[in-house]
C-alpha cells in the first residue's frame, strides 16, 4: 500500500513549548488524531524549534569540506514542526486521514501530504 508523508507547518509564534499551561490540550489533539488514524500511522516525529538547527553543505563534491550553519537553511513565517507516514490507498485516503491533523484546522497551520517515492 502507497505511503504518503504529512508534513506539518506551523506558524513560528504559534508553538506551544512544554511549560505553558494550553500545552495538554495542544497535544490532547494530536493524540485524537493518532486515535482516528492510527491504522494508518507508520512512522512521525515532533521536531525541535527551527533556532536549534544545524544546515549544513558540502563544497567541491562528496569529499569536499563540510560546511556548517546554526539554524534552518530558510528563514520563514511557518516552521516544519514535524512529520507523519500514513500509510493509505491513495491521495484521497491519505487527505482524509491527514484532515485531522490539528495543525491542519488551527489557524495559519498547515499540512503538505507528499506521496513517498515507490521502492525507496
Amino acid at each position: 500500500m502507497p505511503q504518503f508523508i504529512a508534513l506539518i507547518y506551523e506558524p513560528a509564534t504559534a508553538r506551544i513549548s512544554p511549560d505553558n499551561p494550553q500545552f495538554a490540550s495542544y497535544m490532547q489533539a494530536y493524540n485524537e488524531f493518532g486515535a482516528v488514524a492510527g491504522h494508518a500511522i507508520r512512522g512521525g516525529a515532533a521536531l525541535d524549534v527551527p533556532q536549534h538547527a544545524t544546515t549544513i553543505h558540502v563544497e567541491g563534491g562528496r569529499e569536499g569540506r563540510v560546511v556548517m550553519t546554526d539554524g534552518p537553511f530558510a528563514e520563514g513565517k511557518e516552521f516544519l514542526g514535524g512529520f507523519y507516514i500514513l500509510e493509505a490507498e491513495d491521495l484521497d485516503a491519505a487527505v482524509a486521514l491527514a484532515r485531522h491533523i490539528p495543525a491542519a484546522w488551527r489557524d495559519g497551520g498547515r499540512v503538505e501530504i507528499r506521496p513517498s517515492m515507490p521502492g525507496m
